[in-house]
Formats: C-alpha cells, sequence, structure tokens
C-alpha cells in the first residue's frame, strides 16, 4: 500500500514537472515570439524612417533644383530685358547728326517753298521712322526720308570729322600704297571693294571699316519698297555731315553708286536740285501723302 503511495506521488511530481517544463518551454517561445516581433517592428521602422528621410531628401533636392532654376530664369528674364531696354534706348534715341539733317532739309525745302519754285506738299520730310520687325533688333531705324514727286530718298546721317575712302580695292593700291598693307592687315579681299574713314583718334590717325553702314542702308531701302509695296526703289543716300566737311574729304572709287555719297548741307541741296528737281516724275503728290500715311499707321 506504502508502495502504491509512494507511485502515486512520484507520478505526480513527474506530472507537474513535465506541466511546469511544457510551461517554459512555451514562455522561452513567446519571449522569443516577442522578441522577434520586436526586432521585425525596429527593422520596419527603422527602414520606413529611411524611407522617409530619403524621399523628404530627394523631395528637398528637387524643390532646390526648381528654385534655383526659377531663379536662374528670372536672372536671365531680367538680363533680356535689360539688354532689350538699351537696345531700345539706342534704336528710338536722335543724336545730334540726325537733328543737323533734319535742320538742313527742311530749312533747303522751306527756301524752295518761299523761292515758289516747290509747293509744300512737292517734298515731303520724314525723320526717325521705323520698321517694326517681329523683335526690337529687327526693327529697322531709318533716319530720314524725304519724298518728292520724282523719287522717293532715305538719308543715313552721319556726325563726324575725318576723310572717307570709298569703295577701295586693288585697283586704288598703286595711287595709295597704305591699302594694301590695311587689307592685308584686316585680311580683306583686295577684288572687293571696302569702305573706311581715317579719323583723328587722340592725335592718332586711325582707319576705320565702314563697310556695314552702306550695306545696311541699301538693305533697308529695299525693305522698305517692299513694305509700301512701292513703283520704283528707293534711293539710298550716305550723308556725312560735320566740323570742316567738304567735298575734299571724300574719295568716291566706287563702281557700285546704288548708295549715294553727300558731304555737306551744301552738297545735298545741290544734288536735289540738280538731280530731284529736274528729273522725270515718278509720282503724284496724292500718292506721296499715301505714303506718309502708312508709315505713320506704322508709327503711332
Amino acid at each position: 500500500m506504502e508502495m502504491n503511495t509512494t507511485m502515486y506521488i512520484i507520478i505526480g511530481l513527474a506530472v507537474l514537472a513535465l506541466i511546469f517544463l511544457l510551461m517554459w518551454i512555451l514562455a522561452i517561445k513567446s519571449k522569443k515570439t516577442a522578441l522577434t516581433k520586436s526586432q521585425n517592428d525596429f527593422e520596419t521602422s527603422k527602414n520606413q524612417l529611411k524611407t522617409d528621410f530619403e524621399s523628404q531628401d530627394e523631395k528637398n533636392r528637387i524643390a532646390y533644383k526648381k528654385e534655383l532654376a526659377e531663379q536662374k530664369e528670372q536672372y536671365e528674364r531680367k538680363i533680356s530685358d535689360k539688354d532689350a531696354h538699351i537696345e531700345s534706348l539706342k534704336l528710338y534715341s536722335k543724336d545730334k547728326g540726325e537733328y543737323l539733317t533734319d535742320l538742313a532739309l527742311i530749312q533747303f525745302r522751306n527756301r524752295l517753298v518761299q523761292e515758289q519754285r516747290i509747293r509744300y506738299e512737292d517734298m515731303l520730310i520724314m525723320a526717325n521712322i521705323y520698321l517694326p520687325g517681329q523683335t526690337i533688333k529687327a526693327t529697322d531705324k531709318l533716319d530720314h526720308l524725304v519724298m518728292t514727286r520724282t523719287g522717293i530718298y532715305l538719308i543715313d546721317s552721319n556726325y563726324f570729322t575725318g576723310h572717307i575712302f570709298h569703295g577701295i580695292n586693288h585697283h586704288e593700291f598703286a595711287r595709295e600704297p597704305m591699302f594694301e598693307s590695311l587689307f592685308e592687315v584686316l585680311k580683306l579681299d583686295p577684288q572687293d571693294e571696302h569702305s573706311f574713314i581715317l579719323e583723328n583718334n587722340d592725335g592718332n590717325a586711325q582707319f576705320r571699316l565702314i563697310d556695314k553702314a552702306f550695306v545696311q542702308l541699301k538693305e533697308r531701302a529695299i525693305r522698305l519698297q517692299q513694305e509700301l509695296n512701292l513703283p520704283y526703289p528707293v534711293t539710298p543716300i550716305m550723308y556725312f555731315d560735320g566740323e570742316g566737311y567738304s567735298n575734299d574729304h571724300v574719295s568716291n572709287f566706287a563702281t557700285d553708286q546704288t548708295v549715294k555719297i553727300s558731304v555737306g548741307k551744301y552738297e545735298l541741296e545741290h544734288f536735289f536740285e540738280k538731280f530731284v528737281f529736274h528729273g522725270r516724275f515718278q509720282y503724284k503728290v496724292e500718292e506721296l501723302e499715301a505714303i506718309r500715311e502708312k508709315l505713320e499707321d506704322l508709327n503711332p
């Protein structure tokens, strides 16, 4: 009997020990699961923070890049606006030479009217006219326009002192040896005609190439004829005025006489008296007035 009791006690203790062992194993497993979950949660949180940081960093980088691009665009726009403003000031300004030419033309016309040689409407004078382009730089400025019944004349006014050599090429090298060296220094084709002005620059003689002025004047005359759909070509005149200017200050060797050259107001008056008022009529007075109205519409 005693033996059975002892056996039951041993079995009971063994069962309790097994139960405690199972509970301990379950507790360890539960702690391990909780630890694993905590580790996973930590890794997830860490990865999320890393992702959020990288995402925010990328957003900040893009925003900063966009801000820089906008600032650059604003800066370039301001520079462009300033450049346009400077160009417009250059384009729409009126210098001393233009003023003197205006005065000479108006006085000449008024004298002819007083002498009853022409009527006022026979010689229309316009100054500072603009042929609009798509941009300011594409807008052509016309210094002076003289419209008569014998033709329309576009005058480009220049005010400076010096000696003008127009239409120089290799044919003049023997007569003016200095130009051969000048052509070599500037790498100009001696077969082509070029124009220079010899100026006094602080006591030193200086040559300046002025081909561009003649080319642009010829192009503006052609454009004016096309814009107004004129039946006859516009005659371009390169006019030089300045202190001490006379015919002796121009050496004209050009074979292309499309652009006329006039020096000083007396030569300009002589040109109009000789070639204009004794020429063949091309326009009626009403047509000249219509042309002026078209130009005024382009220059409100």
